[in-house]
């Protein structure tokens, strides 16, 4: 029996077999000719969110059900009652991922009902401790309590269906149980240590993303997924500390501050370079181009040009790094030691 396209893709999702192979079999199958590339004509960062519109179709569908249904329990169930019907309702997702995160193995419908047991979860302990009448809100256990319950049902969720992107949610979720506890210890004290906060958590889900990308450098397997999720939320964290450290306010940053701040990503691009990810980078464009604003700012330029020219350079910058990507790569890692190339993805 030929297998389809669909079971060919969750036989890659599984971790069966790779993508490339999937490809030789299915040109073999087909009859057309095998492709000898390897993995050099696959994008390492590679992530698959949907197999056509039905996903997207199927995610639309079920994020208008799961959000009308919440509003419908806020607008129908008695307030005592809402705690049972959102725990109802997080039944209802994890019966419908059996279906499709389990069985079908659909990547975006998947995502849509991760995000939607999480916050079911959430909002059925919320409930008793911080809206219904006599709640215990001014408690110091009250916020920590629902973080934690977020954080529990992100890890059941992935223990059950090993999706990828519950790596994230997992993270945020152990980011969000360390916040609270901090406010609840010391009302304040996040807020007032934000960014080195922001920085040690963002440097542990690196630390955290690298651990599956060294399991996997090839990225042949769902590792490698793993280790995206936790790149994109590594990413904002670290770019936003270390340019709050370079310049606390951007908008009013002089030129020192400014050249700073394109130091920083400077320093990301390498670094996004050596470990073939493109998420450290993506995060500090916007504060890129904020900076190049400020020093264009100190032209005779009016406001009309100097936000032109910003995006040109912006746009610029971005083009040329993504056409010279793998060139760029290949002299980064010439630069590394031998030890960390063998640890990372080659240089193709």
């Amino acid at each position: 029996m030929t297998p389809s396209a669909d079971r060919l893709e969750a036989a890659v999702a599984a971790g069966v077999i790779d993508a490339v192979s999937a490809e030789r079999l299915r040109a073999f199958l087909e009859g057309g000719d095998v492709r000898a590339e390897g993995p050099t004509t696959v994008d390492r960062e590679e992530v698959r969110f949907a197999r056509g519109f039905h996903d997207v179709f199927m995610t639309v569908g079920l994020v208008a059900l799961l959000f009308g249904l919440r509003l419908a329990i806020l607008a129908v169930v008695p307030y005592e009652a809402t705690p049972y019907a959102f725990l109802a309702g997080a039944g209802l997702v994890w019966a419908l991922a059996e279906v499709f995160t389990r069985r079908q193995r659909l990547v975006l419908p998947s995502i849509a009902l991760a995000i939607s047991f999480v916050a079911y979860v959430a909002q059925a302990v919320a409930a008793p401790l911080l809206w219904l009448p006599g709640a215990p809100a001014d408690e110091p256990y009250a916020l920590p309590g629902v973080a934690l319950a977020a954080l529990v049902a992100a890890v059941l969720f992935r223990l059950r269906f090993r999706l990828p992107f519950s790596a994230l949610l997992v993270a945020a979720g152990l980011i969000a149980v360390l916040l609270a506890g901090l406010e609840a210890f010391r009302p304040g004290l996040a807020e007032s240590v934000v960014a080195p906060l922001a920085l040690g958590c963002g440097v542990a889900c690196f630390i955290a993303a690298m651990g599956f990308d060294l399991m996997d450098p090839e990225r042949r397997t769902l590792s490698a997924d793993n280790a995206f999720w936790l790149h994109l939320l590594a990413a904002p964290l670290i770019v936003h500390a270390l340019v709050s450290f370079a310049a606390a306010d951007l908008g009013e940053a002089s030129v020192a501050q400014a050249a700073a701040v394109l130091g920083v990503v400077a320093a990301l691009a390498l670094v996004a370079l050596l470990v073939d990810r493109r998420a450290l980078l993506m995060s500090g464009l916007i504060y890129f181009g904020v900076a190049i604003g400020v020093l264009i700012a100190q032209t005779e330029l009016d406001n009309a040009t100097r936000f032109a020219a910003s995006l040109i350079l912006l746009g610029g910058f971005v083009v040329a790094l993504g056409a010279g990507w793998r060139p760029l790569r290949r002299a980064v890692m010439a630069l590394a030691p031998a030890r960390l190339r063998a640890a990372l993805p080659p240089a193709l």
